[in-house]
């Protein structure tokens, strides 16, 4: 009997080894909590930012950028402070009625007034460039071969290639051609905006034995050699220069006549704008 008893007790101070789940179940319930604890932030943020945007739409509140430290200084409605950013004409009558919508100044119409004063201003500098080169090419022989335009993209200054800057089939520049080049750079060198020169051919596949196996080499050549010439002679900067070769594939005229097919050969100067219009606002020559 002793000796049951005794084992009996042996039994009962068995070790458990499933103690570990406590504290796992502790910890679980612990991460719950933090998660929903984040959450309610997280929805309270988010109530926050619906009613800032909501306040914005809807003109009841006065938002500027802060010397474009990006912080955000309000004036009514969500955001405290600076008060006087937007007035109203009346206020609520007693009796409930609405008064009239505050007039507020919000940061899209701030940045649409700078974009558009921007862009005009541009467009001047443009027309003014233009007026330039017109003068400059008239007092030479060959520049009634050269058109002048205020264009969506820019500037443009269009070359008819033969008999101006080059000889047919060839990239090397012709005496001609520089004197027209000159008066382009003096016209070009003093604006910021970037310079693209991009060539341009017909359709005539080149002859046998000619340097270059096709239009798109000879294109690329000479949209090269007239920017190394205003770079190298000229110094206009080589950081706002590219150029570019398009063969016969932009023609401006048909391929099917010999006039057509000169309007063809040509190398185009863009002088590219550094500001978009706004929206809604036509590209147009000053």
């Amino acid at each position: 009997m002793a000796a049951r008893k005794k084992k009996h007790e042996e039994h009962e101070e068995h070790e458990n080894h499933e103690r570990w789940l406590v504290t796992y179940a502790d910890m679980i319930t612990l991460l719950m909590v933090l998660f929903i604890v984040m959450f309610s932030i997280s929805q309270v943020d988010l109530a926050k930012y619906k009613k800032f945007k909501e306040g914005i739409q809807g003109g009841g509140a006065s938002a500027v950028v802060d010397g474009g430290s990006g912080m955000l200084d309000g004036g009514i409605g969500v955001l405290p402070g600076a008060a006087g950013r937007a007035t109203t004409t009346t206020t609520a009558a007693s009796a409930g009625k609405a008064g009239p919508r505050p007039t507020a100044t919000g940061p899209t119409t701030t940045v649409k007034s700078a974009q558009q004063a921007a862009y005009e201003a541009e467009r001047r500098a443009l027309g003014a460039a233009e007026q330039q080169l017109r003068e400059g090419l008239g007092n030479t022989a060959l520049g009634g071969n050269v058109e002048i335009a205020v264009q969506e993209r820019g500037l443009v200054i269009t070359i008819v290639a033969d008999q101006v800057l080059f000889a047919p089939g060839s990239a090397t520049l012709e005496g001609a051609g520089r004197e027209v080049l000159t008066a382009i750079a003096e016209g070009v060198k003093p604006l910021p905006n970037p310079v693209t020169v991009e060539g341009h051919t017909d359709s005539v596949p080149l002859g046998p034995g000619n340097r270059y196996s096709s239009n798109w080499e000879l294109s690329t050549a000479r949209a090269t050699s007239v920017l190394r010439t205003l770079v190298e002679t000229y110094g206009v900067g080589v950081q706002r220069m590219s150029a570019s070769g398009y063969a016969d594939t932009r023609p401006i005229a048909s391929n099917d006549s010999p006039d057509g097919r000169s309007k063809n050969r040509r190398v185009e100067l863009v002088v590219r704008n550094l500001v978009d219009a706004p929206r809604g606002v036509a590209n147009q020559s000053p």
